[in-house]
């Protein structure tokens, strides 16, 4: 079967909540198809207006032209749960790249002050998560020294 005519819009969302989002919308929509882990790609034909429409439905998870245009969404780091990937978007941390620009003692901060019961595990998880490894790994050292980045953060 032949690929449908079309451009794509890549979004960081699979393709069964990207259908979600796109149910009665139209608009030039030709496939919705999966681009990875937690990626969808959007195939359609959408100019001016409704590709507005279309990109605004997915302003929020963040989505690009080009795949490689895409940073990738904050539930693919390793050690993140439904949860705090939630916890994370709420705060405006949706990619991976944007918790490594702010960095895990910050976002860390940021859920805190809006969910009170995030545990320490979070930050861990964090960074260790931007190292690509487990939370578990990371050594004694490791942990007091992000525990007392945090402390230092509250005194400020």
């Amino acid at each position: 079967m032949a690929e449908p005519k079309g451009d794509k819009l890549f979004v960081n969302l699979g393709p069964s909540q990207a259908r979600r989002r796109l149910k009665g919308f139209g608009h030039g929509v030709r496939k919705v198809q999966s681009a990875g882990r937690n990626r969808a790609v959007i195939i359609h034909t959408a100019t001016e207006g409704h590709l507005r429409e279309l990109e605004a439905k997915f302003a929020d998870v963040g989505f690009s032209h080009s795949e490689h245009g895409l940073s990738e969404p904050i539930e693919n780091l390793r050690n993140l749960g439904p949860k705090s990937a939630a916890w994370l978007r709420a705060v405006g941390i949706g990619t991976i790249a944007e918790l490594d620009r702010r960095g895990p003692v910050v976002a860390y901060r940021l859920v805190k002050e809006r969910e009170p019961s995030a545990s320490l595990n979070l930050l861990w998880g964090l960074a260790a998560g931007l190292r690509g490894m487990d939370w578990r790994e990371l050594t004694e050292s490791d942990m007091q020294a992000l525990q007392a980045s945090v402390s230092d953060s509250e005194a400020r």
